[in-house]
């Protein structure tokens, strides 16, 4: 036996190969992703087959097609080499999740509260054919004429104000915040009347078609706000799936109350509003292409404003309900690099930013909100000796969110969900123990042993849970698509340092939580 193979067979577990680490490919050159220590090195081309074998099929041939005998040894003595000095592969199998201890989680939740979601309401006046809150979404609310009192709103508030350290966030969430104005600006004014020595910030997400020029001055005139606007792109593709609530579409609505919006607060429009595109089947580069060319072609819209394109969430959007008009002629969209092929959005977003040299572009931001994870991945010398629990955060800690009736969940996205408190009460720590912690924490930490993507997770608790607690079927299914859309990204991350590097030193200037 090859005498450097004996050796790397003596150190590391060959039989645990998929969960070591993975290869990928960019158009120029070959990568390996260390799960133990978060590296990435290039590869040649002997040493890249070898690492295939032992992350896709956990075997380290004796002989390979292709290889000379001198070959295949150097090739090995490389890869000991690594694992000598860079201490790669050989990440412990029995990792345990980093666990916060009581007291810990007491000051997180009494002192540390970053900030409180309220849902003004659960009406909205359209009904976008992919929203999540229709009747045939399961796991979720319906629509309702519920609506927060202002009991429960001022609750909210006080809670944030007493749980939270020198910054705290208040946000309005719906149904269509809005349509609860009233209600949002008394929930404001208290907020900067009682909330002293920290620094304040609002956000609220809208549809637009309910901001007036009156709304739009309000709310461009309070210190700190930010909004989050959702408009899907040009009529056509809007309207597809974006109705008001009698089926007409909402285009012409909306793009007025985002002018009104970006008109009332001027210079500050670039850094305080935020448009967000929801993108649904079929995906297509002709649909694509018509929406990045209608946001820049709008000259009113400052080009700076952060534009998110992403997905419909899973399972949210019928059959008969999807429209066809941007199928494109059966052009393919999402590149194929040694057997992978990037998802449509990556892959049509990392090429037309290949060919674009303007910064500031429409795909320049898609791209760069898409390397943020990898680009703060958890790096270390030597193999890491503990795990995180993927990408969920300390619940009721990063954020609240305080449901019409007070009910406290973790956040927006989880549906159905345990609670985990209420405004009157507070946080209940033994319900975060029981569900978010203990549960998941003994339901996944064996699958996520053995996941080459377990450091770059990015996955929470909104992506695995139901009225009664985690759903691992469901989770095992979501994490599929992650590992997936995790390679994508390391492929896009390293297609852009190849070609255009300056694009990755400007994303230490991106949040990243």
């Amino acid at each position: 036996m090859n005498e450097h193979l004996k050796k790397i067979k003596g150190t590391i577990d060959v039989e645990r190969g998929y969960s070591l680490g993975t290869v990928f490919t960019t158009r120029n050159k070959q990568y390996m992703y260390d799960t133990g220590t978060g590296k990435v090195f290039e590869c040649g081309a002997n040493e890249y087959q070898i690492l295939k074998s032992l992350f896709e099929e956990t075997s380290l041939p004796e002989k390979v097609e292709g290889f000379s005998e001198e070959e295949l040894e150097a090739a090995y003595r490389n890869i000991w080499e690594m694992i000598e000095t860079e201490h790669i592969l050989q990440i412990s199998p029995d990792l345990k999740f980093v666990k916060e201890t009581d007291e810990t989680l007491r000051d997180l939740l009494r002192y540390d509260l970053q900030q409180v979601i309220l849902e003004l309401t659960e009406q909205c006046n359209m009904r976008c054919r992919y929203c999540i809150y229709n009747e045939h979404n399961e796991g979720y609310r319906n629509f309702s004429p519920k609506a927060m009192t202002w009991e429960v709103a001022k609750r909210a508030v006080e809670y944030a104000r007493d749980n939270s350290g020198d910054k705290v966030a208040v946000s309005f969430y719906g149904g269509e915040p809005l349509v609860q104005f009233e209600l949002m600006k008394k929930t404001i004014d208290y907020s900067r009347q009682i909330i002293k020595g920290k620094e304040l910030t609002f956000s609220f997400s809208t549809n637009l078609t309910l901001v007036t020029p009156e709304i739009a001055a309000y709310v461009a005139g309070v210190e700190g706000m930010s909004v989050l606007a959702s408009i899907d792109g040009p009529e056509k593709i809007h309207d597809a799936y974006r109705v008001m609530s009698g089926g007409k579409g909402s285009f012409g609505k909306a793009i007025q109350g985002l002018k009104y919006l970006v008109e009332a607060f001027g210079e500050r429009a670039k850094e305080s509003i935020v448009i967000n595109t929801v993108v649904c089947p079929p995906f297509s580069a002709k649909k694509l292409d018509a929406i990045k060319e209608f946001f820049e072609g709008l000259n009113w819209l400052p080009k700076e404003i952060v534009k998110k394109c992403d997905y419909v969430e899973y399972g949210s959007v019928r059959e008969e309900d999807i429209s066809m008009e941007y199928a494109g002629d059966g052009e393919f969209i999402g590149e194929e690099l040694d057997g992978f092929t990037l998802d449509a959005i990556e892959g049509w977003a990392l090429t037309r930013d290949l060919e674009e040299q303007d910064p500031k572009s429409y795909v320049a931001g898609i791209v760069t909100d898409k390397l943020v994870r990898i680009h703060n991945r958890r790096q270390t010398q030597e193999p890491c000796k503990d795990l995180r629990r993927n990408g969920c955060c300390i619940p009721g800690n990063r954020r609240v969110y305080v449901k019409t009736d007070g009910k406290f969940l973790l956040c927006e996205k989880t549906g159905d969900a345990p609670d985990i408190g209420n405004v009157f009460e507070g946080a209940d720590l033994e319900k975060i123990k029981k569900y978010y912690i203990e549960e998941y924490d003994e339901k996944s930490l064996t699958r996520c042993n053995e996941c080459w993507a377990r450091n770059l997770c990015g996955l929470c608790y909104a992506a695995c849970y139901e009225a009664e607690g985690i759903d691992m079927e469901r989770k095992e299914k979501v994490c599929g698509a992650h590992r997936y859309a995790t390679k994508g990204e390391l492929i896009s991350y390293y297609s852009i340092l190849e070609e255009k590097p300056e694009v990755i030193e400007e994303i230490d200037a991106v949040p990243y939580y």
